[in-house]
């Protein structure tokens, strides 16, 4: 199959939609394939509990790596903290003027950021809900895009002025609880309109302002960033999308442009980098096209990746481009082994595809709401996958076993990143 070639439906058993007929034969398995398991939804029932007086879309979702907790923003600008264990509503986080448009967990599970059309990106803490801080406006309108890096020390975002601003998220969050043990001690010594404790409150607030400023930003595109994420083992390598349809590939430390590829028609809406091979990218967009790129296909010090940098709308690398959706594709999430690609689309569905190289191939496809599929994530033992959707609905599908992460695979996976010790 030549690459920017549609992907084929391969028939096999385990690739079947929910709802299909199983395998012919009487010894054949009554437990379908991608089955839905449970439902979460903040959506008002009537007395009956027959329909919904009231529906909150969920606009994103994101799931703790110890996959105990699971973040839902909903169009009441709230933040919905579930519990994945007794499937139960936790807190609601109240904060933001305006949508939410993007949740993410840090990689030590500790923190939960959130990024608005408010203008502000704010952190939460895991385990009480507990806003941390507001991160101070430099984005020049919404916030759209938000990604951690995976030492769990940064978090980079993304807005609708098209630039992208790093945080260091380690050094900002330190010194906010800094100014309030300072505040806290000042109280308890009933010293809070004492000039001394008044001079160490304020050096330490001044410290915290100086913690919270931007380390980088730049212009990356030409429209919003819809989308950011960094390489899954490597914090120099971050990869945007933009409206404007261009994909761009950034070293992190520099703030420079390594390379900038083109092939959708419109808007790209997400992208993903597989675990499995850092040079292989995904991308879903309006084109209702799901689009694989492998970086291995450019070198870097090429006269083409010089000339992918210099024009905006860089270069048309050739690339493997997957059909099927007959919407625009919202969400692209890798399996976390990469044996697989979820995306998730406005047409209601679902697809799952087999991101092999030499041929990549359509495994599964199945009708997952009644409304636009906004969002998506695997779990870390990769034995459920969830979506979120426009009709307010949070559910969780049960993954093949033959996909579930191995025991050392999972005690990798788990890890977290070895936590930077406070100055």
């Amino acid at each position: 199959q030549a690459k920017q070639g549609s992907a084929r439906l391969h028939g096999a058993p385990h690739c079947l939609a929910p709802g299909a007929a199983a395998a012919m034969g009487s010894g054949a398995s009554k437990r379908k394939p991608w089955e839905r398991s449970f439902h979460l939804t903040s959506n008002v029932e009537d007395d009956r509990g027959e329909r919904y007086l009231q529906v909150f879309p969920v606009w994103t979702i994101a799931i703790t790596r110890n996959q105990r907790q699971l973040a839902a923003a909903t169009s009441d600008n709230r933040i919905n903290l579930w519990c994945l264990v007794t499937q139960s509503l936790l807190i609601p986080l109240v904060g933001h003027s305006d949508t939410v448009w993007k949740l993410a967990y840090s990689p030590d599970d500790l923190y939960l950021a959130s990024a608005s059309s408010d203008g502000t990106v704010r952190l939460w803490e895991v385990g009480t809900g507990m806003p941390v801080m507001t991160m101070p406006r430099h984005h020049a309108n919404w916030v759209v895009s938000l990604a951690w890096s995976p030492d769990g020390t940064r978090f980079a975002t993304g807005g609708s002025d098209a630039r992208i601003i790093l945080w260091d998220a380690a050094s900002a969050v330190e010194a906010a609880y800094r100014v309030k043990d300072a505040v806290a001690e000042a109280r308890n010594a009933g010293g809070e309109h004492d000039s001394y404790y008044q001079e160490i409150v304020a050096e330490e607030a001044q410290a915290a302002a100086q913690a919270q400023a931007p380390i980088g930003y730049w212009q990356a595109h030409e429209k919003t960033v819809h989308d950011m994420c960094f390489a899954p083992t490597d914090s120099k390598m971050l990869v945007s999308i933009g409206a404007e349809g261009t994909l761009a590939v950034w070293n992190a430390e520099s703030c420079m442009l390594d390379i900038r590829l083109m092939g959708h028609i419109g808007a790209i809406n997400c992208c993903a980098v597989s675990p499995a091979n850092e040079e292989l990218i995904a991308t879903g967009g309006e084109d209702h096209t799901v689009r694989l790129w492998d970086l291995a296909d450019i070198d870097p010090g090429s006269v083409e990746a010089k000339k992918s940098r210099e024009k905006a709308a860089g270069l048309n690398l050739a690339h493997y481009s997957l059909k099927g959706h007959t919407g625009g594709v919202t969400a692209v999430r890798f399996l976390g082994d990469g044996r697989l690609i979820a995306s998730c689309s406005k047409d209601c569905e679902v697809r799952l595809w087999i991101p092999n190289l030499s041929n990549p191939t359509l495994c599964a496809k199945f009708p997952a709401h009644e409304a636009w599929v906004r969002d998506l994530q695997w779990t870390t033992d990769q034995k459920m996958l969830y979506t979120a959707a426009s009709d307010g609905m949070i559910f969780a599908w049960e993954v093949p076993k033959k996909y579930h992460a191995s025991p050392w695979q999972l005690e990798k996976a788990l890890a977290y990143p070895e936590r930077r010790q406070p100055a």
